[in-house]
This record gives structure tokens, C-alpha cells and sequence, in this order.
């Protein structure tokens, strides 16, 4: 049946919330497991739906927490993180527990362009965030930049 599990999953569309007084978008993919294109489909068009009528970038805090993706469709979810990243944002701050998803994931983006760092909290994103936008990182290493 699957009871705890059902009741432990977040329905994607309750996943990003666009804070408009902080011009922040939050992702939270923590327990989402990626398994195939049309999951990857749905993440683009949910943060389409929500940040597509904007006339300004946000900056994203991405959580990764629990996230799992098949190691076949890494290429094409970081292909896409890429096209969000150049649309739709002015910054992004990625977090994860995770040491090894740190590394696939960052591997991944490095290889689009995309800047690849990922905190390991979402006290150091939300840092790194107001880091930048106090001005204090008007123009970060690359490698603290990105989704």
C-alpha cells in the first residue's frame, strides 16, 4: 500500500514558493526521486508556471536533501537546470547532506557551464545568498554561483 510513503511526499507543484518581497524563489526537491524525462519535464514547467510571467530574475535556493536521480538522466536534469539558471535567475545557492550527490550533481553542471558549488546546509545557501545580496559578493567566485 505504500501509506508512508504517500503521506511523506510533497505533490511537485507545493515544492517552489517565490518569496516577492525578497525576489527569492525556493526549491525544495528534498525526497524527490527523478526517474525519468517526464519528471524532469515537470520540474521545468512547474518553475516555468511560477516565475514565467515575472519580469525579473530571482535569486533560488535549491534543496537537495534526499534528492535521487537515475545516473541516466543526470545529463539531461542538469541540461535543463541550465536553461532555468540562464532564464529565470539571477543566483542560485544549492544545498545537500549528501557528499556523493555533491559530487555527481557538481560534475554534471561543471560540464554545462553552470556553476557547480553546493553547500552542504541550507544555513550556508541561505548565507551565501545574503552574502550577494548585501552586496558583500556583488561578484562571487564562480564556483559559489548557479541552479
Amino acid at each position: 500500500m505504500d501509506l508512508r510513503n504517500d503521506m511523506l511526499t510533497i505533490p511537485l507543484g507545493q515544492r517552489f514558493t517565490l518569496d516577492e518581497q525578497q525576489n527569492l524563489f525556493f526549491v525544495n526537491l528534498e525526497r524527490f526521486a527523478l526517474r525519468s524525462r517526464a519528471d524532469i519535464d515537470s520540474i521545468a514547467r512547474a518553475v516555468e508556471a511560477r516565475l514565467g510571467g515575472l519580469n525579473r530574475r530571482v535569486y533560488a535556493i535549491v534543496n537537495y536533501d534526499n534528492f535521487s536521480i537515475l545516473p541516466e538522466w543526470l545529463d539531461e536534469y542538469s541540461a535543463m537546470v541550465r536553461s532555468l539558471t540562464e532564464r529565470f535567475y539571477s543566483g542560485v545557492s544549492r544545498y545537500t547532506t549528501s557528499g556523493f550527490l555533491r559530487i555527481k550533481l557538481g560534475e554534471a553542471l561543471e560540464k554545462l557551464g553552470v556553476a557547480a558549488h553546493i553547500f552542504e546546509s541550507a544555513d550556508e545557501a541561505q548565507s551565501d545568498w545574503r552574502n550577494i545580496e548585501g552586496g558583500a559578493g556583488l561578484h562571487p567566485a564562480p564556483n559559489k554561483r548557479a541552479i
